[in-house]
């Protein structure tokens, strides 16, 4: 069980599904599951790990390999070194030229990842920079990266284990976008945007690698997605912000700062809307998609209700706006918060389209019917609002994992 970070355990293996079946089946499963469950009771004993081998994380050993380029992408992948995409060479000259690109020393550790809670060293987010592309220059922002998704607050485990398919969501504010070629612009979450690629590319190889979140044990996703190769960083495109506060400024920096935000999504939604020529008709169809993505774990007055369940519900919505959409909506809402306060009063759905049991509106509310409206939000603060891309008319609507608290934002560091 490496998906709890505790492999030394009992455990009885239940199988799916585990909700919405009936009582009968729900017996028949804990009838097959009681021997187990006696035998590990009155017999387990854990493994004696005293003297086990543990090797400390600094300094990695080299690995001495003579063969061709594809063998050894071949031999990476066969110790679980790589996840299966080609990986550069993580040479003993590279791996130190990319150390030149930090104070940090080589020895420190900077996150314990879990489930298996592989120790993150400074030289070794320098090698795994190497293998996903990424050059000296950028190992402030990578440093940063990993600070940001190793908050607590983040909940890696929970989103790197989960049968959802989560997808870590990083994206970069300030000066450092133009210094580094971070994309912010035309086709900025695909293809052809190499520094955005190799970060994404390192999250991951962090996450499988030292953090052994590999299907089907310990990533328990259902289906998965592209993300789980390289997942989505971007630059804000603040250029086109039409209401020139950037979203690192909106949260308490400076413009001159460059942050890393992190926060943990479900696959987002896309609103191509060709037609609606003001902010109000923009907000309106964007309502829709912020009401009904991920509705099946999304509580109404999902930052109003308080008590047992509720941290298992999404809290807050990333509309990732494109330029074009942006500026329609700022000419009608000036500020983003006015953007916010209309957005979550059109943010409803009917009690019917909500998943059982989710939906529990607030006795102050009044009588609900199967057909009352009932909004998503109340709080303003929980609509995140982010502009990237560049022209057309399309922008994405991303819902977080509902575990997390809020998204994280953390300076980079100077060189």
């Amino acid at each position: 069980m490496k998906s709890t970070g505790l492999p030394d355990m009992a455990f009885t293996i239940v199988e799916h599904p585990m909700g919405m079946i009936s009582l009968p089946e729900i017996r028949a499963k804990a009838d097959k599951a009681f021997p187990e469950i006696m035998r590990l009771a009155t017999n387990w004993k854990p493994v004696d790990l005293a003297g086990g081998g543990g090797k400390a994380p600094y300094p990695a050993p080299h690995v001495r390999f003579t063969g061709t380029y594809d063998a050894l992408n071949q031999m990476f992948y066969d110790k679980g070194w790589s996840i299966g995409m080609p990986i550069i060479p993580p040479t003993p000259e590279k791996v130190a030229a990319m150390l030149k690109g930090t104070r940090h020393k080589p020895s420190e550790v900077v996150w314990v990842v879990p489930p298996r809670m592989g120790q993150l060293t400074v030289e070794l987010v320098a090698t795994l920079g190497v293998m996903a592309g990424a050059k000296p220059e950028h190992m402030p922002v990578l440093l940063a990266i990993v600070k940001a998704i190793g908050n607590p607050t983040y909940d890696w485990r929970g989103n790197t284990t989960t049968t959802a398919p989560t997808v870590p969501i990083v994206f970069i504010n300030g000066p450092i976008r133009d210094k580094l070629g971070i994309a912010y612009s035309t086709g900025v979450l695909g293809g052809e945007m190499p520094v955005n690629i190799a970060f994404g590319y390192f999250i991951n190889l962090v996450g499988d690698i030292v953090g052994g979140s590999v299907p089907p044990e310990a990533d328990k996703s259902t289906q998965g997605s592209a993300h789980d190769i390289v997942a989505m960083v971007f630059g804000e495109n603040e250029k086109e912000n039409p209401w020139k506060q950037s979203y690192a400024v909106e949260h308490g920096f400076k413009p001159t700062d460059n942050v890393v935000t992190a926060f943990s999504g479900y696959l987002g939604t896309n609103n191509t809307d060709h037609e609606s020529t003001t902010g109000t008709q923009l907000l309106n169809t964007m309502a829709t998609g912020v009401s009904g993505v991920a509705s099946g774990i999304t509580s109404c007055f999902t930052d109003y209700a308080k008590g047992p369940g509720m941290m298992n519900r999404v809290r807050f919505i990333f509309l990732i706006l494109g330029p074009e959409h942006a500026a329609t909506i700022q000419k009608d809402f000036p500020t983003k918060q006015a953007a916010k306060e209309y957005l979550i009063k059109k943010a409803a759905l009917p009690m019917w389209g909500y998943a059982p049991n989710i939906c529990k509106p607030p006795k102050e509310f009044g009588p609900v019917t199967p057909d009352t409206r009932l909004p998503r939000f109340v709080n303003p603060e929980s609509i995140h609002i982010v502009v990237t891309g560049g022209p057309g008319k399309q922008s994405q609507i991303w819902p977080p994992f509902p575990t997390d608290g809020n998204p994280v934002s953390v300076l980079i560091e100077d060189e």
